[in-house]
């Protein structure tokens, strides 16, 4: 088993596993849109598991069940070993209240309390909701910092828009997390440079597209009905989708198949080759991976190194999905939500 890579996100002292393990599926048994119901006992495995094998990065988030929670009780008497990184905050419409500096407080005391621990070594603002706020929220996440409650703080899903808005008001994340990944690169277009010219990691969650970058699925009746409410998929294809577009089913599959190809004569495994392309790609220290079980960890931490021309093939060959989704950054129903 080879060894799990460390990298220090720029601007920080955080030196973290590449491959981050996220913990939206730690709901201890409560039913959730995106992940079927998982005991505290399997989590506490998972996290077992993880620093065992070397990983030390764990992200989480309130709005995320009981993951919290879970996580704090998970590491319970080894939490120096641990580099926790969590989200304040829910987004579901562009009527959503901008945060205000109590807000934060009280979120970062809610967090602490739930993790069982004094620091947070990552804050991250879940969605934008900054409107005429902005100011106080910056001054209030370096006042977190100076109590020695938060060491850094991040955004998560954060487009171009909302971006500058944030940097020209003084603030300063060290990281920006959004879905990215071989089928779903539209931050590409305009995220990807705006965060490299201001010094901001990309840590990539939904790095293997729900299962869709394994190569498990080739067809469309292949994949699950509960994986297929992202963008990808074309509207008709489910009654709890919500986003109303044709989707890029053609282009998704027609590249689904030429990926493997590649990976065939390549030699790799089409999901590890996925990971390592995308943590081959410039800006990107981290990818964010959930797990079901301790031996999925194990999986996932043997990320090989892709030769370039394998790197530029697998790029190719997910050109026209890129074309077809356009610059859209939120996989599911608000097309305001990740401006």
């Amino acid at each position: 088993m080879s060894a799990v890579q460390r990298i220090t996100i720029p601007g920080t002292d955080l030196n973290v596993s590449r491959i981050c393990l996220g913990t939206w599926q730690f709901n201890d048994n409560k039913e959730t849109n995106a992940w079927e119901a998982q005991s505290e006992e399997v989590s506490r495995a998972i996290v077992t598991k993880c620093l065992e094998v070397g990983i030390n990065f764990f992200d989480t988030a309130e709005g995320y069940a009981g993951s919290e929670q879970v996580l704090g009780h998970a590491l319970q008497g080894r939490r120096q070993e641990a580099i926790i990184a969590t989200k304040f905050g829910f987004r579901e419409g562009p009527n959503t209240p901008p945060y205000t500096a109590v807000q934060i407080d009280e979120a970062i005391t809610k967090a602490l309390t739930k993790l069982q621990t004094s620091y947070v070594d990552l804050l991250q603002i879940h969605f934008p909701s900054f409107v005429a706020d902005v100011n106080n929220c910056v001054k209030e996440l370096n006042r977190q910092i100076s109590l020695g409650r938060i060491r850094y703080y991040g955004l998560s899903n954060y487009g171009p828009k909302n971006l500058k808005n944030f940097l020209d008001l003084g603030g300063k994340p060290v990281s920006n997390q959004m879905g990215y990944n071989l089928l779903w690169r539209s931050a590409e277009y305009e995220v990807l440079p705006l965060c490299k010219e201001n010094n901001i990691s990309i840590l990539a969650y939904s790095p293997l597209q729900q299962g869709l970058l394994t190569g498990k699925f080739t067809k469309l009746d292949d994949v699950p009905m509960g994986r297929r409410l992202t963008k990808l998929f074309h509207t008709s294809g489910n009654p709890k989708t919500r986003h109303g577009q044709e989707g890029a089913e053609d282009e998704m599959f027609t590249a689904i198949a030429k990926m493997k190809n590649i990976c065939q004569r390549a030699n790799v495994d089409m999901g590890k080759a996925s990971l390592a392309w995308l943590l081959q790609q410039e800006n990107v220290p981290v990818a964010i991976t959930g797990a079901s079980s301790p031996d999925q960890i194990v999986k996932n931490i043997d990320v090989p190194t892709l030769p370039q021309s394998v790197v530029e093939e697998l790029t190719n060959a997910t050109e026209p999905v890129k074309a077809k989704i356009g610059k859209v950054l939120d996989q599911w129903a608000h097309p305001d939500r990740c401006e």
